[in-house]
């Protein structure tokens, strides 16, 4: 075809030197030129359209995986893992009948997550969270703390006079929706993370920001409703951890009420989760959690997913109660075994959202043709930290 539009241009001009294309000549290049363009634009387009599908693809399965390593590099740390039952369970004086869904958010909001409708809880844990140069070490000669402030010391100061330490934290993870407003997230579902933590204290037991406020870093101060886990409130570890309360303990060991503040903002760990619920695609990839042990003596003992869609069998007793229909989606969820301290974590993106309208959340559905663009990881993990029964 080039060779043809070359051939008619040179013969054109050799016949007529000093005069210009004939409108149908023009046309006829034209028409040739367009033959050849649109074979070589399809395939530019089609390129660009592959690479922006793979792009998508590439960049879910990142995040999701540096978001599962993430978690379980929280969980490695975990003393005490909270099941489903639990988490679905309101606080009650009468400990068979306890849980902490009341004292955590959306039930008690926190930045982030307020709503029941768009936030719930679906692994919480107690870890023990590392504070770095924190606490003054002992002198060898006193045997006593040394005179320092670590909070306002250099770094050399810190460094040679100051110990490492930790504080115990709540750390709750949330799948999360988005309602159609928030512009800053995807229509699809996320991950957030919340973090009840500790302050440091001083060889006196005394918060150090109780003995110095303008003096102490934010890393270091006690978050408003934090109160420690008791295990003395019951023979059972299971039952005392489940009658913990969020709050303000008094001089009187008397805790109340006290709100969340910014500083346990609900943060987003990863967005673009699938928000894909088994009401809209029943065959959802799944893994199946070990069936619970009947055991009259413990009555939880052995697996138990959260959050609980109702899947297991033989069913817990009781059995937890199971989230609103839009968030059973087995896109972020897990089998824990709380006696053993294990966890069994599973998380599933969506890619599929990155590459269509925003505003057509209803095309994004998980369907066996759009698979490779819902990619999923999974990990299991045993806390080291494990409070043993």
């Amino acid at each position: 075809m080039a060779r043809l539009l070359k051939f008619l241009l040179i013969a054109r001009l050799k016949q007529r030197k000093t005069a210009g294309f004939t409108l149908i000549e023009l046309l006829v290049a034209m028409i040739i030129a367009v033959l050849i363009m649109i074979p070589l634009m399809s395939l530019a387009v089609n390129l660009i359209d592959t690479d922006r599908r793979e792009q998508a693809k590439s960049t879910s399965e990142q995040e999701l995986q540096a978001a599962a390593d993430f978690i379980a590099r929280d969980l490695e740390r975990a003393i005490y893992v909270y099941d489903a039952i639990a988490l679905t369970t309101n606080n009650n004086a009468t400990a068979a009948n306890s849980g902490i869904r009341d004292q955590i958010p959306p039930v008690k909001p926190a930045p982030g997550c307020t709503d029941a409708n768009l936030c719930q809880p679906v692994l919480a844990f107690w870890t023990r969270r590392p504070v770095h140069e924190a606490v003054p070490s002992l002198d060898p000669q006193t045997r006593r703390s040394r005179n320092v402030n670590c909070s306002t010391a250099s770094d050399a100061v810190r460094e040679a006079y100051c110990d490492d330490t930790f504080v115990y934290s709540l750390v709750v993870y949330y799948l999360i929706l988005n309602n159609g407003e928030d512009k800053v997230w995807s229509n699809t579902a996320r991950i957030g993370r919340f973090e009840l933590s500790d302050g440091v204290k001083n060889v006196d037991n005394v918060y150090l920001e109780d003995v110095d406020p303008n003096s102490v870093k934010d890393g270091n101060k006690r978050d408003p409703g934090f109160v420690p886990f008791d295990l003395g409130l019951d023979e059972s570890i299971r039952l005392s951890m489940n009658q913990w309360r969020s709050g303000n303990k008094d001089n009187n060991n008397q805790i109340n009420a006290e709100a969340f503040d910014a500083s346990s903002t609900v943060q987003v760990l990863v967005d673009y989760i699938d928000q894909t619920t088994i009401a809209d695609n029943n065959a959802l990839p799944r893994t199946a959690c070990p069936a619970p042990v009947t055991n009259p003596q413990i009555p939880q003992e052995g697996w138990i997913q959260s959050p609980y869609y109702g899947s297991q069998n033989p069913a817990p007793n009781p059995a937890p109660t199971s989230p609103p229909t839009d968030f059973q989606t087995y896109s972020f969820y897990s089998c824990i075994n709380a006696e053993e301290g294990i966890v069994k974590l599973f998380l599933r993106g969506n890619a599929y959202a990155r590459i269509q309208n925003r505003n057509n959340p209803g095309e994004w559905v998980d369907t066996i043709t759009r698979r490779s663009f819902f990619p999923s990881t999974s990990v299991e993990v045993n806390a080291e930290g494990v409070i043993n029964q």
